[in-house]
């Protein structure tokens, strides 16, 4: 009775580990260089472009404030000595507001800009996320991982781009 237990038990060992190689083989393993495709997915829709056009009028108004400081900084350094304290005094006081009101509107456009990029980058991922589903499932990939973890795979393995041409 004990040996007909132990070879049940070692069959079922056998066996199992017989299925769980099978089950490793069967598995078809993919990988994207996600950062390239989002560099060139990135050019393909003019992001920065787009970026650009939107935040062109605050940038122009930044400019023209620093323009403004300029012209009252070149004032002092020209006239300063020929002024009068109270002049000086005045001239000193629109510069620091001009110079506050800067600093605010340009802290205040960096952080828009942040955030829009990374609205832009976020839909690029999830269109990105979208393909490399698409694309597994045509081609019969069980597991697509990124590029970056791989430290060797066949180029026949590399999905990156039919992931690329698949983003709509």
């Amino acid at each position: 009775m004990k040996q007909w237990i132990k070879a049940a038990s070692l069959s079922l060992v056998i066996l199992s580990s017989v299925c769980a190689q099978a089950a490793e083989a069967a598995q078809k393993v993919g990988y994207v260089a996600t950062g390239q495709a989002m560099a060139q997915l990135a050019k393909r829709y003019n992001v920065a472009e787009k970026l650009r056009g939107e935040f062109k009028d605050r940038i122009d108004e930044l400019r023209g404030i620093e323009s403004k400081m300029k012209t009252k900084v070149d004032k002092v350094k020209r006239d300063g000595e020929l002024m009068s304290s109270s002049e000086r005094t005045k001239l000193q006081r629109e510069m620091a507001s001009l110079e506050s009101d800067y600093k605010l509107k340009a802290k205040a456009l960096q952080e828009d800009q942040r955030r829009r990029g990374a609205e832009e980058e976020q839909k690029l991922v999830q269109k990105i996320r979208k393909a490399i589903q698409d694309v597994a499932k045509r081609e019969g990939y069980d597991i697509i991982v990124d590029a970056n973890a791989v430290l060797y795979a066949s180029p026949k393995d590399d999905l990156s781009t039919k992931v690329i041409s698949a983003v709509k």
